[in-house]
């Protein structure tokens, strides 16, 4: 089981009424995953902002162009596998990790996700060239925010 599953996996416990979740495989591999019980009774309602339904449209036709703009150009999306902070360069005077037209390795640097005080950075899962940044240097972010788009060389 890979990081992607997991993420997956966390998703959809996310979104159901399941309290828990236990996996295990033949090999010992045992994940359990399991929400504070207010959060299973009590059923998620989006707060009011001013504003929010364009945003929220937009966002979608974003993923939608990026979604059909990746299968006729075998373009990759990079996500973000957290909820933080996103920042292009490890400080504020450094260069940024990668640009547009940047060709990156599996494990390269893309940038670092700021959440609870930790530092974490994201790393390339595929060789490729980063083609669009699609959030802009110290913006807050979500989970599976699309963040970049590589295109597979």
């Amino acid at each position: 089981m890979d990081l992607r599953d997991v993420r997956d996996l966390i998703k959809l416990l996310d979104e159901s009424n399941l309290a828990k979740l236990e996996i295990e495989d033949p090999n010992g591999f045992k994940l359990i995953l399991e929400k504070e019980q207010s959060q299973a009774i009590t059923p998620k309602r989006p707060v009011p902002v001013r504003g929010a339904e364009s945003v929220l449209d937009d966002h979608k036709k974003l993923e939608d162009k990026i979604v059909a703009r990746d299968i006729d150009q075998e373009m990759m999306t990079i996500t973000s596998p957290m909820v933080g902070t996103f920042f292009r360069a490890p400080a504020p005077d450094a260069d940024p990790f990668v640009k547009e037209g940047t060709v990156v390795e599996v494990g390269d640097t893309l940038c670092i996700i700021e959440a609870m005080k930790l530092m974490n950075e994201i790393t390339s899962e595929f060789r490729g060239r980063i083609v669009k940044i699609l959030v802009e240097n110290g913006q807050p972010i979500e989970y599976n925010q699309p963040l970049f788009l590589l295109e597979r060389v």
